[in-house]
């Protein structure tokens, strides 16, 4: 009796399935709860990790320092001046007469430099006060380079435009010692002040600057700081001679 009870139910059961799945078609399968990521879909912008840098100091240039220095000569510049502008059993007087000195400039562009010249010691300070109050008034000189490095060829200096004092050697036609062959003389821009004796010009690229009514940086003029550092000191300035004119040239006696 149970059994055919139990029978009774089960076809009930089914029939009402039946009877609902033809009515609403067929229930859905489950599904699990997972996202579904759409393949258009933007995906969440992320923060890069900056890059590292590696600290690196700033580097600066330690700042000029002006130098206006005498000393003995050195014995790299005696072997340099040896047999070249000094000649040992030639030259009157050994090489405790000179001394080497480092002095600052202003170049034509503004630039701040050392250069390096041989004078007699007796005049090493006053030279050093020459140059120093010449560098402060900043007129500018070329080059100040031993004439050493022109192979002592007085010439090929001036032509180089370059300022230099020591040179033993004699007066051009004569058997008198120059005054830069006892250190007692000095150079200044030779092109912008040449020498002129007759139709005779050192160096002849100087020729235009025989107008010194015509003012450029590098002339020498009466009355400006190259002029008063040596004149008031008792220097004499071949630009003053008559015959010939030396605007480069000043010598002390």
């Amino acid at each position: 009796m149970r059994l055919r009870i139990l029978l009774v139910v089960i076809l009930l059961t089914m029939a009402g399935c039946a009877a609902r799945e033809a009515a609403y078609g067929p229930a859905p399968p489950e599904t699990t709860a997972t996202a579904q990521t759409s393949p258009l879909a933007t995906p969440a912008p992320t923060t890069p990790t900056p890059a590292t840098t590696p600290y690196i100091p700033e580097v600066t240039e330690p700042p000029f320092v002006p130098i206006f220095m005498s000393k003995p000569l050195p014995q790299h510049i005696i072997n340099q001046i040896t047999g070249v502008s000094f000649h040992e059993g030639w030259t009157p007087f050994g090489f405790d007469f000179l001394a080497y000195l480092t002095v600052t400039h202003a170049d034509f562009e503004g630039n701040s430099r050392h250069g390096h010249m041989i004078v007699a010691a007796d005049i090493a300070d006053e030279v050093l006060a020459i140059f120093k109050e010449i560098y402060e008034a900043r007129f500018p000189i070329y080059s100040i380079k031993l004439i050493d490095y022109f192979d002592a060829v007085d010439y090929d200096s001036l032509v180089a435009n370059n300022s230099s004092a020591f040179n033993f050697r004699y007066i051009a036609g004569t058997n008198v010692i120059s005054r830069h062959g006892f250190g007692m003389a000095i150079d200044i821009n030779p092109i912008q002040n040449p020498y002129q004796r007759g139709q005779t010009i050192k160096p002849a690229i100087g020729e235009p600057y025989l107008d010194r009514s015509y003012v450029r940086p590098g002339m020498i003029i009466p009355g400006d700081a190259v002029y008063t550092a040596f004149i008031s000191r008792g220097w004499i300035w071949g630009g003053n001679w008559t015959s010939p004119r030396d605007y480069h040239h000043f010598e002390r006696r």
